[in-house]
């Protein structure tokens, strides 16, 4: 028996805002909410990011205060979960709550304060792990934990893994997201690689020069279905499977055939049995570099083959910047809203689009969604790639699921569809 997976709470903070209503509402606008980085006397000094400018500090606690990337994580956590009615519930059910938690650089800028004495640091508080121990600690969850620190595509990784502890067994709830704050070890990395754009993130744009960074957090309330249904929660949308792979390839630079990232899409869509007319939107990763975007679009236009001129394609990060460790969490939380309203938002910084891409790249103004599932794409240095299917709440069984390709896996995991009330993260749960 395969047991179904829900997402019952979304919490966010992020440079469009820390709720999720008006994160949605400024990025179906599209936005773009990019600001020259202050650091003066540094190299990256006005260098272009996309900044949290109000984010929500930490209440009161013995010890020392989090680093910014904890701090956002503390934030969009407790929002999840009382969106999902769950921050109330009491011992007896978040003490088996679990928790995976996607970051790249942890609390990177503690480490930075040391190093210019503005801080004196104990013990290991700047490392990545310790964001999902402070988050145990202070939401009083005490279920499985994990770190997961594949960098770009971290917060993809979390959510798939938090569905895969619950269709195990190990635990009926589990936490799931990403965080990571703009840190100038980071910025430079990227100006170091020549993979930085000068002005704003410009995904499938035939004059995209780079990337941009930003900062934020992501979290979502994963369930069984049964558990959700049982204390009334109306869901907003299921996360059926994901596939894995990796390049092999280079340590920063994408497979340029695209070989890996086509494995996990289609492993995706088989594990979760859907067919190529179920797809109604695709959340690319969407970097603004020329390399990625460029092989990204040839796989996503090889995957949908004849669908691919009606099915609309997105990247958030034209109005996010590229938020590391937490990019495929926000994907995934915006793939939720996606399927609760039907609406697919435009790349916010798209003028000109690469002629070499074939996709329906949304622009200008939110789409209506094609199908009753998403597909959710985050790629990341070391060749990591993972796909995520998140599907509606009533979705028919496909008549022909995806063939997966040669060398994927052949476990499928069946789902059945669950009816509930999507409701707006502000609205709360039963």
């Amino acid at each position: 028996m395969t047991t179904d997976v829900v997402i019952t709470g979304l919490g966010v903070v992020s440079p469009l805002g820390n709720d999720p209503g008006e994160y949605w509402e400024r990025l179906l606008r599209g936005e773009v909410p990019v600001r020259p980085l202050v650091a003066p006397g540094t190299a990256v000094d006005g260098t272009h990011t996309y900044p949290v400018t109000d984010a929500p500090r930490p209440a009161p606690h013995p010890g020392d205060e989090p680093g910014r990337a904890s701090g956002f994580a503390l934030a969009a956590a407790g929002d999840a979960l009382r969106d999902a009615g769950l921050a109330d519930a009491g011992p007896t059910v978040l003490d088996g709550v679990g928790m995976v938690v996607g970051t790249g650089n942890g609390d990177s800028d503690l480490r930075e304060a040391e190093r210019d004495g503005r801080r004196e640091l104990t013990g290991l508080q700047w490392y990545p792990y310790d964001t999902q121990g402070l988050l145990a600690e202070r939401l009083a969850l005490h279920g499985p934990g994990l770190t997961v620190s594949t960098a770009c595509a971290a917060g993809a990784y979390a959510v798939a893994m938090g569905a895969e502890m619950i269709r195990a067994g190990e635990a009926e709830v589990v936490l799931v997201g990403g965080t990571e704050a703009v840190s100038r070890p980071a910025v430079g990395a990227f100006l170091r690689l020549g993979a930085a754009e000068p002005g704003p993130c410009r995904p499938f744009d035939t004059d995209r020069a780079g990337t941009v960074y930003g900062e934020g957090a992501a979290f979502l309330v994963l369930e069984s279905a049964a558990h959700a249904r049982g204390r009334g929660a109306s869901p907003y949308a299921r996360v059926l499977d994901s596939g894995w792979s990796c390049d092999a390839f280079h340590e920063t630079a994408p497979d340029p055939e695209g070989t890996q990232a086509l494995r996990a899409v289609r492993e995706a869509l088989h594990r979760s049995g859907l067919g190529l007319g179920d797809i109604g939107a695709v959340l690319c990763h969407g970097t603004g570099t020329p390399a990625n975007d460029a092989v990204e679009s040839r796989t996503t236009a090889t995957l949908l083959g004849p669908r691919t001129p009606e099915v609309p394609v997105t990247a958030i990060k034209a109005s996010l910047g590229h938020s590391g460790g937490a990019a495929g969490a926000f994907s995934c939380l915006t793939a939720a809203l996606v399927l609760r309203d039907g609406t697919v938002p435009p790349v916010g910084t798209l003028r000109t689009l690469d002629p070499a891409c074939e996709l329906r790249v949304v622009r200008e103004v939110p789409q209506a969604s094609a199908g009753s599932a998403v597909l959710v794409n985050a790629y990341a240095f070391g060749g990591n790639n993972i796909s995520v299917a998140i599907a509606a709440l009533d979705t028919a069984d496909p008549a022909e699921p995806v063939d997966p390709g040669p060398g994927a896996g052949t476990e499928t995991h069946g789902w059945t569809a669950r009816r509930g009330r999507p409701v707006s993260s502000r609205e709360g749960a039963a």
